[in-house]
């Protein structure tokens, strides 16, 4: 067995400051290995040819190298330009995987001066063991930094947002590690003793276990381990007008997914080598970077849980990929959860309960200690599931993450929530993380709507710093108060920082 590291080391890496480093990977059975970094130096022993080593917690860096050498084969390997900062894992779906490339404000963001130490890498997106040997990803598996046009164009936007605002603020290295995959549910990022303990997660397992059931088996294996075609020309002017957002709604009334030439076997299907299949991406992408050494998760998921008509059951989802994810690092890291944004659609690709989903992605932040919920409710567009905007949801991610990962409380980062719901004459409605204060920024009675008896109440609505007050000729029975509950909204209020408000449905 040759000496090798595990994927998510490498020349550009950024190691987390302030913490134990571990360093680990794979060689001959009985070797022993010397693991040379920052000056300090390490003895360890292969055993059944795993090893790892372990560094005391450093300082920032710029600029630093790491070696290994192995005793038994007389390799050695080194890596280059190694900094220590701030790491966080971005995790979720195709709005995280997203790249800049895509984004709206991509040729603004080329202007920036470079940074060689703002960094990214993107975990090679493998559905099962063996996957990689078949269809290599030359476009993943190392560290990129912030400074070639072609490198930035590949970082996750979301992330890359969110990095040039640490990096100004922190003045430290900041790495990402994009370990993402569109299409694909929470619960194929969880560990699959987490989701049996779970009896809401049923249905999940029993969704995965019919498919297998009706797979023909001899088929399935021979064709999964063939090679998946490149991307056609035609295929790959798709990809990029879809995530262009060029289809507007008359080519999504019309469209069907199952038009898309697809072989005999690809991973994107249900089946038991599937990346939607449950635990899959966990055992075979997260724990390829566990427990490469972090700062916080940042997710940004739900869509596809949404489509399978799984929004009932996402909160329990969700806690469970998020305990799955703590204990896989063995550290009650901080979890900061972007909240789906405003979409709609049409025909196969129609949002069904992307309210409902947000409840539930606020319900699971309630649950636990240190989930942050970040609301993007002015980041959406009606038909096209990935919104370009992403320095808005990156931007407020950071302000989010100064503050509760690092106390910087020199800013209001969290969005207003309603926290108050009381009436007399009038009603009140206030709201905590409001600043200086709240303000209308659109069509307030389109998106806060008051119903008594099944018919809609006519209101004035007037601020008083942190308290939107309702007046009208209200009845004296109990009236439901629904503020942007539909998948599509165009959020009215806001504080004044900017921050959209998040939904929600109370009576009073």
């Amino acid at each position: 067995m040759k000496l090798r590291l595990a994927d998510v080391f490498g020349e550009n890496m950024v190691l987390q400051r302030d913490k134990e480093i571990r360093i680990w990977g794979t060689s001959a059975g009985d070797d022993i290995l010397t693991v040379e970094f920052n000056g300090l130096k390490r003895e360890v022993s292969a055993e059944k040819g795993r090893w790892s080593a372990v560094f005391p917690a450093q300082k920032a860096c710029r600029k630093t190298k790491l070696s290994v050498s192995s005793s038994r084969t007389k390799e050695k390997i080194i890596f280059e330009n190694v900094a220590v900062g701030e790491v966080f894992l971005a995790g979720g779906q195709s709005n995280m995987e997203f790249l800049m490339k895509y984004d709206i404000d991509f040729q603004e963001a080329m202007k920036m001066k470079d940074d060689g130490l703002l960094r990214c890498y993107t975990s090679p997106q493998t559905a099962f063991k063996g996957f990689l040997e078949i269809n290599d990803k030359p476009e993943a598996g190392f560290w990129r930094t912030w400074e070639a046009e072609e490198d930035r164009s590949m970082f996750t936007a979301v992330g890359a947002y969110m990095g040039m605002v640490l990096r100004k603020k922190l003045d430290v290295p900041v790495g990402i590690i994009s370990c993402n995959w569109g299409g694909t549910p929470a619960a194929a990022w969880t560990a699959p003793e987490d989701l049996k303990k779970e009896k809401a997660l049923e249905k999940i397992l029993k969704w995965h276990e019919d498919a297998c059931d009706s797979t023909n088996w001899q088929k399935y294996i021979t064709a999964s381990e063939v090679k998946v075609p490149d991307m056609s020309p035609e295929q790959l002017e798709f990809e990029r007008r879809f995530m262009m957002g060029e289809f507007g709604k008359e080519f999504f009334e019309n469209f069907d997914p199952s038009s898309l030439p697809t072989p005999d076997y690809a991973p994107y299907g249900p089946g038991p080598r599937s990346n939607v299949r449950p635990s899959g991406l966990y055992e075979n992408m997260l724990k390829e970077v566990a427990p490469y050494g972090i700062r916080a998760f940042l997710w940004y998921q739900g869509e596809d849980d949404d489509a399978r008509d799984w929004a009932d059951i996402y909160d329990v989802s969700m806690i469970t990929l998020i305990r799955s994810w703590r204990k896989l690092w063995n550290e009650d890291l901080a979890f900061y959860q972007i909240e789906l944004a405003p979409f709609e659609g049409v025909g196969a690709t129609a949002a069904k309960h992307y309210d409902l989903m947000r409840h539930q992605q606020a319900r699971a932040a309630e649950a636990l200690e240190g989930v942050y919920d970040i609301c993007i409710l002015d980041a959406g567009e009606r038909y096209n599931i990935h919104p370009r905007h992403k320095k808005i949801v990156g931007e407020r991610l950071a302000r989010t993450v100064m503050k509760h990962s690092f106390g910087d409380t020199s800013l209001t980062a969290d969005c207003p929530r309603m926290v108050e719901a009381k009436r007399d004459t009038d009603i009140f409605l206030r709201f905590d993380n409001a600043a200086e204060g709240l303000a209308v920024k659109g069509d307030l009675p389109k998106y806060l709507i008051l119903q008594c008896d099944g018919r809609q109440l006519q209101y004035e609505a007037q601020i008083r710093e942190d308290t939107l007050i309702l007046k009208g000729d209200f009845p004296k029975e109990k009236i439901t108060v629904r503020f942007c509950e539909s998948n599509y909204v165009e959020d009215p209020l806001y504080n004044s920082e900017g921050d959209p408000a998040f939904p929600f449905t109370c009576e009073v």
